[in-house]
């Protein structure tokens, strides 16, 4: 019986979260994925130096937004 209590709980906690910061959250992820493929393929260290650049910032924001909506 907690553990039916404890589910709901959890369950009316996800849908309090913010759904735009959900959806910028799911934006990030989407570009550091795309950010990873590119580096992957690309052999010029200027480019390589600026998508790393690029997920840092990208982990940066994660993280910040993260922090806000709490997951």
């Amino acid at each position: 019986m907690e553990e039916l209590e404890r589910e709901r709980a959890k369950a009316q906690i996800r849908d309090v979260r913010d759904p735009e910061r959900m959806r910028v959250l799911e934006s990030l992820r989407l570009a550091r994925t795309e950010l990873e493929r590119q580096l992957a393929t690309t052999a010029h260290e200027r480019r390589r130096d600026q998508i790393g650049q690029a997920m840092a910032e990208i982990d940066r924001r994660m993280a910040e937004t993260t922090s806000l909506i709490g997951v």
